[in-house]
């Protein structure tokens, strides 16, 4: 499980930081949250540095039918932030792929839904 879920991150060409912290991230999310984003080949997890006056390539798949394409983009000045702070961060934006912007149940709050969701998986908000 552990090879699969490297492998499949290594493919995102995060920053080394960012990536060992959306390895604790993926392997503590449900089973079923964990084979929702590992197994959409429309999935992307990226990160971009927000230096003012530097452009950046946001790369995003092709919508399929019927499902958007899904994206998590992070600041690499995430790094820079406690470790609880960055997993949960990453746990929050992972939910909102997840819940594809919505929330749990008609009518919540899709960052409410994000929240609990993040602190049910073990990463409640700092």
């Amino acid at each position: 499980m552990h090879l699969k879920i490297d492998t499949w991150l290594s493919a995102f060409g995060l920053d080394e930081t960012l990536a060992l912290h959306a390895a604790v991230v993926i392997r503590r999310i449900s089973d079923e949250a964990r084979e929702d984003l590992v197994n959409d080949p429309a999935f992307r997890l990226m990160d971009y540095d927000p230096t003012p006056g530097k452009m950046t390539h946001v790369p995003v798949a092709a919508p399929r039918a019927r499902a958007a394409a899904r994206s998590v983009l992070l600041k690499r000045t995430l790094r820079l932030r406690p470790a609880p702070f960055v997993q949960w961060v990453i746990a929050h934006e992972l939910a909102h792929a997840h819940l594809r912007n919505a929330g749990r149940w008609p009518g919540e709050d899709p960052e409410h839904a994000a929240d609990a969701l993040a602190a049910q998986w073990g990463f409640p908000r700092p």
